[in-house]
Order: C-alpha cells, then structure tokens, then sequence
C-alpha cells in the first residue's frame, strides 16, 4: 500500500532555482496549470516577482488530503495527482483561512479531468463550471483568478475543436473567452492581471509549442 502525499510536487523545487532563461513558460502558465513550471522570475518588475514568489510559497505550503491506493490502483493515482494539483492552484490565489477547504469542495464539484488529450471537452467543462461556481459565488475568495481561469480554459477548447476541425465551434469558443479576460485584465490582483496581459497578448492556450 503507497500513500499519495506532496513529496513529488515539493520535490520541483529546485527546478525553480535554477537558472531558467531558457524556459518557455510564463507567470500565466504558473498560476493556471501549476507552479511546477520553471519560469524566469528576472523577466518581471520587482512588485510583479515579489508576488509570483509569494504565490509559489503557498503553492507550497499546500498540502493534498492523504489517500491511500494499491498497486493496482494507477489510474486513480493520475485522478488524484491532478485534482491535488487543481486544489494547490486554487489555494494558492486564495488569501484567506479556508482556503484548503473551498479548494477541496471546488475541485469535489468539478471532477477535473487528468488528461486532456488535445480534446475541447475537458477545458470547455472547466471554463463552464468556474463560470457557474462564480456566478454563485461572487465573494469567493476565488472571484479575482476564475476569469482568468475561464478566459484561458476556452482558449484552451478552441484549440482543441481546432485539432478536431471544427472551426465554427472554434470561433465560439474564443469568443467565449472574450468577456472573463476583459474581467481578468481589471482584476484587483496585480499577479492576475499580469497573467491575464500575458492571455491577452498570446492569445492561445499553452505558450510552448
């Protein structure tokens, strides 16, 4: 029996300290798929580095529910491995004493795919539920990252009705992000709006390819 824990997570750590000039991500990257991501910390404003440095500390701070798998168990470790990951992003925006448990119950709700595999359903259902849980919850301690959130993940289904050619629902897809990054770009967070100018001016879902 193999408990899932955070080592693997806390374990990117000095990843981050290396020098990471050549690395392809961006602050957006970090705070919508994860602070497992090396990024140049050099390239931003003193103001904006103290934030993202911040964000990463409690990204790491975070830690998953224990839960206990067999060996024959590894689909679910993949399940729970990403919804850990989901609920330490969320945390991580999120200032506030419960953050833990609003995560959890976020992440229980939304049932996050593991693996998108290129498709538009999984980004599309996430951008739908965060627009849903927002509108329910408009002082959630998450109301300044979920438009980014929802912007990026329909960037992120555009592409992949893309890859299914089906362009009308492409179009739609981006036009669906129009208004959450309009959102993003006002939000009080200055690390938010910094990640939703980075969304803006690429305009895609993922920077690295």
């Amino acid at each position: 029996m193999a408990a899932v824990t955070a080592a693997a997570t806390r374990a990117i750590v000095p990843l981050r300290a290396q020098a990471a000039s050549e690395s392809r991500y961006k602050l957006l990257d970090v705070v919508v798929f994860g602070a497992f991501l090396r990024v140049d910390l050099s390239t931003y404003p003193a103001e904006v580095r103290t934030l993202l440095q911040q964000h990463l500390e409690r990204s790491d701070r975070y830690r998953p529910r224990s839960r206990t798998l067999n060996a024959k168990q590894s689909e679910m470790r993949m399940v729970y491995a990403a919804r850990d990951n989901y609920e330490r992003q969320l945390f991580a925006v999120a200032v506030t004493p419960e953050a833990d448990r609003l995560a959890q119950q976020y992440v229980d709700e939304l049932r996050p795919c593991y693996e998108w595999e290129g498709f538009h359903d999984c980004p599309e259902r996430e951008a739908t539920f965060a627009a849903g849980y927002l509108a329910k919850n408009p002082g959630s301690p998450f109301r300044d990252f979920l438009p980014l959130l929802i912007a990026h993940r329909w960037l992120c289904a555009a592409a992949g009705y893309e890859i299914e050619q089906k362009v009308q629902d492409a179009a739609r897809a981006r036009r669906a992000a129009a208004a959450p990054l309009a959102t993003a770009l006002k939000a009080q967070s200055l690390l938010i709006r910094t990640a939703a100018q980075e969304l803006r001016d690429r305009g895609r879902c993922r920077g690295d390819r």
